[in-house]
């Protein structure tokens, strides 16, 4: 009996080895499939990790462009924005340059015609006045003769002067100088 038990207890043993085996090949089909799902996954992960870089290489590199054209442009802006103000500058001042001209020009010229009205010529003036001199001291009657010598003195200067002043600008006075 003892060996029918035996032999029975290794027919059981038997289909129970063969059950697990069976469910040992499923576990190990089943841990292959998920083994190789893992490394699929593992697979998608790693491509997705380098898509993932990429991606944001390009962004930064798209936004230091974006940036480098920003500063560039607005420099390019700034300079020609510059170059035109100094040239309207430059126009400006030349504006005023030749207006201040103008005026200063106009100014003169109406400061002379207010002096000649109020002065009159000053060269006639001179000449009118030596010639009033003149006139004065061939009135006068000398006391002594020192004061005769002294007129007739001051008449000869006057007459050097007034032939001086002419010879120096070219003038000729056509008015005779009274003589002594």
């Amino acid at each position: 009996m003892e060996e029918n038990m035996d032999q029975e207890e290794t027919k059981q043993n038997q289909p129970n080895e063969s059950e697990s085996q069976k469910e040992i090949e499923k576990l190990t089909t089943t841990l292959n499939q998920i083994s190789g799902e893992l490394n699929t996954i593992k697979a998608n992960v790693e491509k997705r990790k380098s898509e993932t870089t990429t991606l944001k290489i390009l962004f930064y590199t798209g936004l230091a462009v974006l940036l480098f054209g920003f500063i560039y442009t607005n420099q390019t802006l700034q300079r020609a924005q510059l170059n035109n103000l100094e040239a309207n500058i430059s126009a400006l001042q030349s504006r005023i340059n030749h207006t201040l001209l103008s005026l200063e020009k106009k100014l003169h010229e109406e400061i002379l015609d207010i002096e000649k009205i109020v002065k009159g010529n000053p060269e006639i003036k001179f000449n009118e006045t030596l010639n009033d001199m003149n006139l004065v001291l061939d009135e006068l009657r000398p006391e002594n003769e020192t004061v005769n010598r002294l007129i007739k003195k001051v008449q000869k200067d006057s007459q050097e002067l007034r032939d001086m002043l002419h010879n120096q600008n070219g003038n000729i006075d056509n008015t005779p100088a009274p003589v002594p």
